[in-house]
């Protein structure tokens, strides 16, 4: 009981001086069941309001590392996590999210109109805009 931490963002850049890298990417992953505490939601603060977790033992929760979030106090039992960070080959978070919803699209597309002329542009577009934004 008593484990919190307050509304924060991760640091910009994670790692020993011989392997730094920055953080695109957070992940928590809950690692005990949310029966066994009370309290203890990781929450997201995003434009569109507050998002709290409490995941099932295994699950993960995967958001920007630049998103104000905390952990509200554990009351009851202990809350079991890890955590780690991601640097992603884009390193613009607004990139990150266009990319992926075109890859959603390019996806349904591959699927339900695989010969389209469409499907074609949609798929070359997301190709050459990750080859434009990627950071290898």
């Amino acid at each position: 009981p008593g484990m919190t931490y307050g509304d924060h963002v991760d640091d910009p850049v994670m790692g020993p001086m011989t392997g730094r890298y920055r953080s695109d990417v957070s992940t928590t992953v809950f690692l005990n069941a949310p029966e066994d505490y009370e309290g203890g939601e990781l929450v997201i603060r995003t434009s569109y309001g507050e998002t709290r977790f409490k995941g099932e033992a295994g699950s993960a929760v995967v958001y920007p590392s630049h998103s104000l979030h905390r952990v509200d106090p554990v009351t009851r039992g202990e809350r079991l996590v890890a955590v780690t960070w991601t640097q992603s080959m884009v390193r613009d978070a607004a990139r990150r999210e266009l990319l992926f919803e075109l890859s959603e699209a390019r996806e349904a597309l591959l699927e339900r109109a695989p010969t389209d002329p469409v499907t074609a542009k949609v798929s070359h577009s997301y190709v050459n805009l990750l080859r434009m934004w990627a950071e290898l």
